[in-house]
């Protein structure tokens, strides 16, 4: 089984656990547990993503509001 493969037994367990919280009538289970899972990821990162423009240097030091919409 492939990486391919895992992703289609992780979507039908993500489906079937959906599917059992809503038969139970508590379908905000999946998005507590989506939300608790996301915060526990980004918990930990503070680190810069790096500069936005590989070709102007200067916007890693400098907020243009001009240039952004």
């Amino acid at each position: 089984m492939g990486f391919q493969g895992s992703l289609v037994a992780l979507a039908k367990t993500f489906i079937l656990f959906y599917i059992g919280c809503c038969l139970i009538g508590r379908p905000d289970i999946v998005f507590k547990a989506v939300g608790g899972l996301r915060a526990k990821a980004l918990a930990g990162t503070s680190a810069s993503w790096g500069c936005p423009s590989p070709f102007h240097r200067n916007a890693c030091k400098e907020y243009n509001p001009n240039g952004y919409r």
